[in-house]
């Protein structure tokens, strides 16, 4: 979302910040306790912003509203009946031997992680005095007795839940692009008539910053799916550890957890190293060959692809992007992580908006002027 609002001016009360935050958290909360329905909610938010200007463009050609809305019905229609025939079963099997194999996976990837402990104590004689090879293991053994299991049974819980709910995104988009209009007129007779011009002009720009931000963010994650699924087939087809498709899949799912700032694209990177040690846990070179790709396409989002995708969306302080990070992932699990972001974006930009209106003195004193003027024509029959 670009940042088109003067946020020095309408973000410098404290009270607005501490609203946004508090606003975006107990969002998280209230999700979390309608997951199921949440995330294909969210999705459906932002393939609304997506499809939108699609439609936009038929209505010029001459296809009525009517008739754009039935195009896109039908064609949602039959993609997810595709999916659900198609996809969703080969996504429900390869979890199910994911779930099955996980153990068998789990030791080797525990037995070349030792390995090459075990091979920096021999070349660094700090490491080897330090127990380095021992102490991690340890470390590693506590963390799986402990909470590794429930991160991994949220986590399976999580995709279990949320995949069949992938079918409710593009109906609930359907009703978002038909009724969005009405919605945004229903809000707008609840502000007064002293604020409303700048409100309509606000609530534009919060819509196209909206439409901008989700745009790039889908921009975003198809430049990173690519970079990285093709990096990752082109390392590892000569080893035999990926095929093209298994290469572009993994690409997808680390570019998917880099919509989690800072966190996410480390995550990423360890699934991708973990995924080469358990099918190649002799390419040592291959590792970290993987490796120095996602610190490369790393700089190609810092560097390129976010400013030419999402630009200067949300202009936040990193303390507050990782408190909100952490408090979301706290507070709401893995949506709370996948959310806090976007959720402190919407808040973000809503607090300008209000900012903007509210602390405007000239919007205020028509506002006061106009409440005088009603208690003066209210009374003006009583006087005697």
């Amino acid at each position: 979302m670009k940042d088109e609002f003067p946020t020095e001016r309408s973000l410098e009360h404290p009270i607005i910040w501490v609203a946004v935050i508090a606003g975006a958290l107990g969002s998280i909360i209230l999700l979390n306790a309608v997951a199921w329905l949440a995330f294909p909610l969210v999705l459906a938010i932002v393939l609304y912003y997506l499809v939108q200007p699609l439609l936009q463009r038929l209505q010029l050609s001459g296809v009525t509203p009517n008739q754009a809305l039935g195009i896109f019905l039908g064609a949602a229609t039959i993609l997810t009946l595709i999916a659900s025939v198609t996809i969703l079963p080969a996504l429900f099997n390869s979890l199910a031997d994911l779930q099955n194999q996980l153990p068998d996976y789990w030791v080797r990837l525990q037995s070349v992680l030792h390995n090459n402990l075990l091979a920096i104590e021999g070349r660094f004689h700090f490491a080897k005095k330090a127990g380095l090879a021992d102490g991690l293991q340890g470390q590693i053994d506590q963390f799986v007795a402990g909470s590794g299991k429930a991160y991994l049974a949220d986590s399976i819980l999580f995709l279990v839940h949320w995949l069949p709910s992938l079918l409710l995104v593009p109906f609930l988009t359907f009703f978002f692009l038909r009724d969005g209009t009405a919605f945004h007129r229903l809000i707008l007779r609840a502000v007064p008539n002293a604020f409303f011009e700048k409100t309509l002009l606000l609530f534009d720009r919060m819509d196209g910053q909206m439409r901008a931000y989700f745009r790039g963010m889908f921009g975003l994650t198809l430049l990173d799916t690519v970079s990285l699924g093709l990096g990752l087939w082109f390392l590892g087809h000569g080893a035999g550890v990926f095929g093209f498709w298994d290469a572009m899949l993994l690409g997808l799912i680390c570019a998917v957890f880099a919509w989690v700032p800072y966190v996410g694209s480390a995550l990423g990177g360890l699934v991708a190293v973990a995924t080469c040690a358990v099918k190649a846990p002799n390419e040592g070179g291959l590792l970290f060959s993987v490796v120095l790709l996602f610190l490369g396409v790393r700089l190609l989002d810092e560097f390129v692809y976010t400013p030419m995708t999402v630009g200067r969306a949300l202009r936040m302080h990193p303390l507050i992007t990782v408190m909100m990070i952490f408090s979301g992932g706290m507070l709401g699990g893995v949506y709370g992580l996948l959310l806090a972001m976007p959720l402190i974006g919407i808040f973000m930009v809503l607090g300008q908006m209000y900012g903007e209106i509210w602390f405007d003195p000239r919007l205020r004193a028509r506002q006061q002027a106009r409440n005088l003027l009603e208690k003066r024509l209210a009374s003006k029959d009583l006087e005697l």
